[in-house]
Order: C-alpha cells, then sequence, then structure tokens
C-alpha cells in the first residue's frame, strides 16, 4: 500500500510566500491611507460620477441596476485603474519598486500587492450598488453574474493598470496616459449612447472592450437577458451567457499582466 506524505519544504515555501505577500499588501494599505489625494480619488470620486451619471437611464435597466452598473464601473475606473496606475508610478519614482525587485518578492507579489486595497474598496462600492439596488426594490436574477463582473472587472483594469504603469513617466502624466482607456471604455460601454445606435461591426467591438463586458454581466444580473437581448433560462444557457461575457475580460487580463509583468520598468524613466 502506498501513502502518500505532504512535502514539508513546499508546505513551507507556499507559508513563506503567504506572509510575504501579506506584509506587502500591510504596507501598501498603510501607505494608501497616509495619501490623501489616493483616498478621495479612491474612495470619494466614484460615488461623484455616479452621481454625475444618475440622469443617464438604459432601456429596460432600472434604477437600482444603474445604481448599481454606475459604482461598479467608475469603481473599477478610478478605484482600480487609476489609482493604481499612479501609486506604481509613485513608487517607482521613489525606487521603492527597485529595492522590493532586489529582494525576495517576486515581480507579480511586487506588483499586486497595491491591488489588494483597492479590490476590497472595489467590493464594498459594488455592495452598496447591490445594496441600494434592492431597497429600490430591484432584486438580483442571477446573483452569479454579479460576483463574475466584480472578479474578472477587477482582474483585467488591474492588468491593465499595470501595463499603463509601465508608459506612465511621472505621477502627472497618469492623468493623460489613463485617458484614453477610460474615455472609451465610457462612450462605448453602454454608458454615454446605446450599443444599438451603432453599426454591427462597432457593436462586436464594443463588446469586447474590457468595459462593456463588466456591463453586460451586471445587465445579465438584474434583467436575465444576454448580449442579444434575449431572457437566458436555464443553467446551460446561463453558463454560455456568462462565458461570452467573460472570454473578452480574460484576454485582457491575460495579455496585459503578460505584457506588463515582462516589460515592466523598476527603475525611474528618465
Amino acid at each position: 500500500m502506498t501513502t502518500f506524505t505532504a512535502n514539508p519544504t513546499t508546505d513551507r515555501t507556499r507559508s513563506t510566500r503567504a506572509r510575504r505577500f501579506s506584509s506587502l499588501v500591510r504596507a501598501e494599505t498603510t501607505i494608501l491611507l497616509r495619501n490623501r489625494t489616493a483616498v478621495f480619488t479612491a474612495v470619494a470620486l466614484p460615488f461623484v460620477m455616479a452621481f454625475a451619471f444618475s440622469t443617464i437611464t438604459l432601456e429596460g435597466i432600472s434604477l437600482g441596476a444603474m445604481l448599481t452598473m454606475m459604482l461598479t464601473c467608475t469603481s473599477l475606473l478610478f478605484v482600480i485603474y487609476f489609482t493604481l496606475v499612479t501609486s506604481l508610478v509613485a513608487r517607482r519614482e521613489q525606487h521603492t519598486l527597485k529595492r522590493l525587485y532586489a529582494g525576495e518578492p517576486t515581480p507579480l507579489e511586487i506588483l499586486l500587492a497595491p491591488a489588494v486595497p483597492l479590490w476590497a474598496l472595489l467590493v464594498v462600492q459594488s455592495g452598496i450598488g447591490a445594496i441600494g439596488a434592492a431597497l429600490l426594490g430591484t432584486p438580483l436574477v442571477h446573483p452569479l453574474a454579479l460576483v463574475l463582473a466584480i472578479i474578472g472587472g477587477a482582474t483585467a483594469w488591474t492588468a491593465l493598470a499595470i501595463i499603463s504603469a509601465v508608459w506612465t513617466r511621472t505621477v502627472e502624466s497618469a492623468q493623460l496616459t489613463t485617458l484614453p482607456l477610460m474615455f472609451i471604455s465610457l462612450l462605448f460601454s453602454g454608458f454615454s449612447i446605446p450599443l444599438e445606435v451603432l453599426p454591427n461591426f462597432l457593436q462586436t467591438v464594443a463588446h469586447w472592450l474590457p468595459m462593456t463586458p463588466v456591463i453586460d454581466l451586471i445587465t445579465l444580473a438584474y434583467t436575465g437577458t444576454g448580449i442579444n437581448g434575449r431572457a437566458v433560462t436555464g443553467f446551460a444557457d446561463l453558463g454560455l451567457a456568462m462565458t461570452q461575457m467573460l472570454l473578452p475580460l480574460l484576454a485582457w487580463t491575460l495579455i496585459s499582466t503578460w505584457l506588463g509583468v515582462r516589460n515592466f520598468r523598476w527603475d525611474t524613466r528618465a
């Protein structure tokens, strides 16, 4: 009889990595809380933007669903994307990333540690939107779709922040380097103009952008309808619809993470 025992070396390695990453996360959280500008951007700005977009209505979308949609998407843009880009660039300019890179943490651990407290903020703000929707009488038809919208959106926009930080020279220039993607995502996600008025080719392209699948998943969560506008019924139909919406987010995550880690500059930009 063959018996299998745990590898003590592997267990110790995993424990060391977990403790090391936890230490990085605690340090990044402390730094974030000390930066009042970053705290305002991460905490208050999504609510300000959600209020600014409160006059926008989408056909077939209730006010409660719109509230969750606005808070989640503005949190992805300003909490995850913009704040993480500025954080990584600031750490690089302060030579913090260079010192960490010369130590034990892996490149991915260094780049993901500042994102963890921002993920927590995203969950809280999206949760506030979901609670507000429930209070407004808008129940969730497919709760799993909302969970996947938050997880998929967080991973994709974290990866996009890493690749954007590669070509961002200073914290001040982050306002310019992040603007094109943020503008395109807002314009072609259904926020500004209904996608139905666009040509079929542009509609297809829009659904492969990093924000539109999040909108599609939240729409599915509250209305039970897929990208084609038809009701999603049955477990198999639901799985197929969510997979179709998650594929663009997965593609953005994998490609951006690979390019970002491979090309990231750990020293200050000249």
